[in-house]
């Protein structure tokens, strides 16, 4: 893969946790978590100024408890060398991702909770509560259900600006999933995943890119990159290890059943799989960060053809073109599949499901057929299984070979 910055291989050192419990220290060994949470909150609330209050509970598989108002998802993380350099540009210093050693804890996940309607921030037509049940008929049905979950509980100050108290909660929360990851500094993982994009790869090889959707509409529909709001972006390329590394946060919270957490970014089920055939079936060509949700249909074209431009530049032969939620950003997609196709690179796409369908943006974005069948699994943490020949029908019509 063509690395667009020179870094050092990233390896993700995990560290399994099968049991948690409070402790005067936060340590873990053998599996077991031992976590300060008196502490893990003092150190939240230090980074949080727009909140009244952090604080913090414990929950496993098979409690009988339903957790309401959550925001983001977080898989508890932390740099080896420099813990203070982990989610560079919201809690450490500016500065690349996706080099050197990252410890993470398996098995554990960290939920931000906060009911803005409580505090007087949205209407609840606009935020559709969000859920996580831990127990009952609803754990199947609802990720993070079967893991441990450090549930981060925020509470705003009386009258304080919204965009703070945001920037506050995910500060918070990506605080306290740093606190935890501590607990494995000095310590041996029970696996490694290493990640370098730096090395030789066989031109015979098929070039794949992807095209990741992201959006960013305002205070609480924001997603960020190094600590920074995606709006007014222009699609740009990144070395897909700083996504899998901390780079891209989620602070976007408004429809629940097709929000793209942190955690999907941290360990990007898409990006993952890619990596892994890098250089043995395919050529990973690269990422490009492109917007989604845009008001225009100006806007749209427009970041459709940079984005296919990019592509092109990175050599790609085909790609993925992933969607950031559901509704107006079908639109982006496929007008960005349509710009790729017509620059001779072969295009699928990535769609959500609502209401047993499409929605009907897709008839005003394109009118030949597409395939969206790539993959066999909604886009988060499952192990995807590739559909090789949608991929190569969409190559070969790209190339007029069909």
């Amino acid at each position: 893969m063509s690395a667009d910055i020179s870094l050092k291989p990233l390896i993700i050192s995990t560290f399994d946790v099968t049991e948690v419990a409070s402790a005067p220290v936060t340590r873990w060994s053998d599996h077991r978590l031992s976590l300060d949470l008196t502490g893990m909150a003092k150190d939240a609330r230090h980074v949080s100024p727009a909140l009244a209050d952090v604080s913090l509970r414990l929950v496993r598989p098979g409690d009988s408890v339903r957790i309401a108002n959550v925001l983001d998802a977080i898989i508890p993380d932390i740099k080896a060398a420099s813990p203070g350099g982990t989610f560079p540009g919201v809690l450490g210093p500016l500065a690349p991702a996706g080099a050197g050693r990252t410890n993470r804890l398996g098995g554990v996940a960290v939920l931000s909770v906060c009911d803005w309607l409580a505090a007087g921030y949205s209407a609840p037509d606009e935020f559709p509560d969000s859920l996580v049940d831990m127990a009952g008929p609803g754990q199947p049905v609802t990720l993070w259900g079967d893991r441990i979950v450090l549930v981060v509980v925020c509470t705003p100050k009386p009258g304080a600006a919204i965009g703070d108290v945001d920037r506050s909660v995910r500060r918070a929360a990506l605080q306290v999933a740093r606190s935890a990851a501590s607990a494995t500094l000095a310590q041996e993982p029970d696996a490694e995943a290493s990640y370098d994009s730096s090395g030789p790869a066989s031109p015979d090889l098929d070039a794949i890119a992807v095209i990741l959707q992201v959006a960013s509409e305002g205070p609480l529909l924001d997603t960020f990159l190094y600590g920074g709001h995606l709006r007014g972006m222009v699609p740009t390329t990144l070395n897909y290890r700083e996504i899998l590394d901390g780079a891209l946060t989620s602070g976007a919270y408004d429809w629940p059943a097709v929000r793209n957490v942190t955690a999907c970014y941290q360990d990007s089920a898409l990006i993952r799989s890619l990596a892994a055939q890098d250089g043995k079936t395919l050529r990973f060509a690269g990422v490009v960060l492109a917007p989604g949700y845009l008001d225009t249909a100006f806007e749209k074209e427009r970041s459709a053809m940079m984005s296919a431009r990019l592509c092109h530049q990175l050599g790609a032969d085909g790609v993925i073109c992933t969607t950031f939620s559901a509704g107006n950003s079908h639109t982006d997609t496929m007008l960005t599949v349509r710009a790729c196709e017509a620059a001779g690179i072969g295009a699928v796409a990535i769609l959500s499901e609502t209401d047993g369908g499409l929605t009907d943006h897709l008839q005003d974005a394109i009118k030949e057929q597409v395939d969206t069948s790539v993959y066999e699994e909604h886009i988060g943490f499952f192990e995807l299984t590739f559909d090789t020949e949608a991929i190569k029908s969409a190559m070969r019509r790209a190339r007029n070979e069909v």
